[in-house]
């Protein structure tokens, strides 16, 4: 990703969302310009694994700025969805890594919609994130090469078959459609340049989403960077240099976060009135869910 006006910021965070096995990690390392996210280990997981969230900094693809890409784990399965303390944890680890909050989400469903059966990507986004969020949200369909298999063209499903009209009008119809036969970084350019163009007309609306479970993270991770930087600031430090390094201890903070038991500790008690909130919400639509599909059975 190069040609872009981003926000006035010094980094840009995007953060992908998705269930298992529909192509979310080869979608990361589009966007990040290399193979830097393994695709084996979240194509191998069970629909209902907690995998880690993963994320990468590239400190040279956008306009000189640092592009922050963070893989979120598959615990997004609402019909699949428990309260465990796990899940929870990587939540936690997720929200972290993304603070003070992404420019940009991606959802990224599949074009076989036999893969989506198990993920209400509208009610997970609005259950975690709240309702604003898809407003800074893009809709990514992977597998479209099947649609050309079945002679059906990306304007006739995404406008008659697609099951995901609910969530395309809440996103204000922005979507994207991937190849994903493919795991050739070169042939993605077309799905490269439709991204640009569609984070350019959403950031003239809106840089960047919080919530109040993002300040509460942010006001925690900016007392540790603040202790951190104590010992790195001098009195003749430029404000240039002050940012680098600033972005610097956020990256390494990121780092230990996921590393060090302790901090994730500390991460997961700080969100944790949060995160008991939104799962308990998840199991009440776990609940409901069952309850329709048995009275129709």
């Amino acid at each position: 990703m190069s040609s872009i006006d981003p926000p006035a910021a010094a980094e840009i965070r995007l953060l992908l969302i998705g269930p298992p096995k529909v192509g979310q990690s080869s979608i990361a390392n589009v966007l990040a310009g290399r193979n830097v996210f393994p695709i084996a280990a979240s194509s191998s997981s069970s629909k209902t694994a907690t995998k880690s969230p993963r994320h990468y900094t590239n400190k040279t693809i956008l306009s000189n700025k640092h592009l922050l890409i963070v893989d979120a784990p598959p615990l997004f399965v609402l019909k699949n969805s428990t309260s465990n303390e796990a899940e929870m944890k990587s939540l936690a680890e997720c929200i972290a890594y993304i603070s003070p909050g992404p420019h940009a989400i991606f959802l990224i469903l599949s074009c076989d919609d036999k893969k989506n059966d198990l993920f209400d990507m509208e009610k997970i986004v609005t259950t975690v994130f709240g309702s604003e969020a898809l407003k800074q949200s893009i809709v990514v369909f992977t597998n479209i090469d099947r649609l050309t298999e079945k002679n059906i063209s990306v304007e006739d499903f995404i406008n008659n078959q697609c099951k995901q009209q609910s969530l395309l009008d809440a996103c204000d119809r922005r979507y994207l459609t991937i190849d994903s036969s493919t795991n050739d970084l070169t042939k993605h350019e077309t799905f490269i340049k439709q991204a640009l163009i569609l984070l350019n007309n959403l950031w003239e609306k809106q840089t960047i989403f919080k919530s109040d479970m993002f300040n509460t993270i942010e006001k925690e991770l900016q007392h540790i960077e603040q202790h951190r930087l104590q010992d790195l600031l001098k009195p003749d430090t430029s404000i240039v240099e002050q940012g680098a390094m600033k972005l610097a201890v956020r990256e390494q903070l990121r780092d230990d976060i996921h590393s060090h038991r302790e901090l994730a500790d500390s991460t997961f008690f700080t969100l944790q009135t949060h995160l008991q909130t939104i799962f308990k919400s998840l199991v009440q639509e776990v609940a409901r869910y069952f309850e329709e599909n048995i009275a129709s059975s």
